[in-house]
């Protein structure tokens, strides 16, 4: 004969009490461990020695810091990055010891550093940019986040990790241009542009993209470099000018370079005849690139003839 214990009673008597609370719990539950904490197959960056590691999301080779910043943007770089680690809002800067002439010269260094972070570094979930003022000879550097509360981040790991193991499985078996293909339909039917709060900080991070699920071109970009990273797809990230500031991505396919602006999807509805214009590169060529020197030479032509 088996015996219930008094927890158990307490449990039935609850659950019998609170029928409607009771089943909200469960789906709660099922919705939280399909979303944040189910096991999921997604390699995760492990090289913790590395003083620029942030977090799993993506290994960084720190490209941008390592083969075109000078030991100045580099210092700029060093300091930035340990602040947002710190989540500090603001930073005092000594011009002497960063090696600036001028508070004018220390503010070309941020901006120099600024564009190796996003570029080295998309997985910097929370950053959002940088402001800076120059008072009572007093340089400080205000560093914007996405969201204040830090605890967002683990949320944001967690789901990030999720939402492109399940794109790792569902593209283990296609062919490169089938996943350069499936990634951007995924960011436009998942995604759409925030026209309301576009210049907000939020809407610069891949947290918008995989949890929120819009953002503008900054979090498009970065969120598809994190996804590319992950199904062996090789990808840089582009900062430029197309009309207007932009950010989209550059892929490699049988061995050479394409743009890939995975913003147009997410713009564009799946019907229309410009929707895949983000693969055609004929239609980025355009495209005008802060700094083309850093990257592989672009092909002119198209990257699949069909599309």
């Amino acid at each position: 004969m088996e015996y219930i214990s008094t927890m158990e009673v307490k449990i039935l008597r609850f659950i019998k009490k609170h029928k409607v609370l009771t089943i909200l719990l469960v789906f709660f539950s099922f919705y939280v461990f399909a979303n944040y904490t189910r096991v999921v197959d997604y390699e995760k960056n492990t090289d913790t020695s590395n003083p620029h590691f942030m977090n799993e999301l993506y290994k960084s080779d720190d490209r941008i810091y390592n083969d075109y910043l000078d030991p100045y943007e580099k210092n700029m770089y060093d300091l930035m990055l340990t602040g947002i680690r710190r989540h500090q809002t603001s930073i005092n800067v000594d011009l002497a010891k960063m090696g600036c002439i001028d508070y004018e010269d220390c503010g070309s260094f941020v901006d120099a550093a600024n564009t190796a972070l996003y570029l080295d570094h998309p997985e910097l979930m929370n950053y959002a940019g940088y402001a800076w003022s120059y008072r009572n000879n007093k340089f400080t550097l205000i560093i914007r986040y996405a969201y204040m509360l830090p605890f967002k981040d683990v949320i944001g790991i967690l789901r990030t990790e999720k939402v492109v193991s399940d794109i790792k499985n569902a593209t283990k078996d296609m062919t490169d241009k089938e996943k350069i293909i499936y990634v951007y339909n995924w960011m436009g039917a998942n995604n759409y542009y925030d026209h309301i709060f576009m210049y907000t900080s939020k809407n610069q991070s891949i947290y918008n993209v995989f949890v929120k699920g819009n953002a503008v071109c900054a979090g498009f970009a970065k969120a598809s470099q994190i996804i590319f990273s992950q199904i062996g797809i090789k990808s840089y990230l582009v900062l430029g000018t197309t009309g207007g500031e932009h950010m989209w991505n550059l892929v490699e396919y049988n061995g050479k370079y394409y743009y890939f602006d995975s913003t147009v999807s997410v713009g564009s509805d799946e019907n229309s005849p410009y929707h895949y214009n983000g693969l055609r590169q004929e239609y980025m060529n355009s495209y005008n690139p802060h700094h083309k020197g850093w990257y592989p030479h672009i092909e002119e032509t198209n990257m699949f003839e069909d599309i």
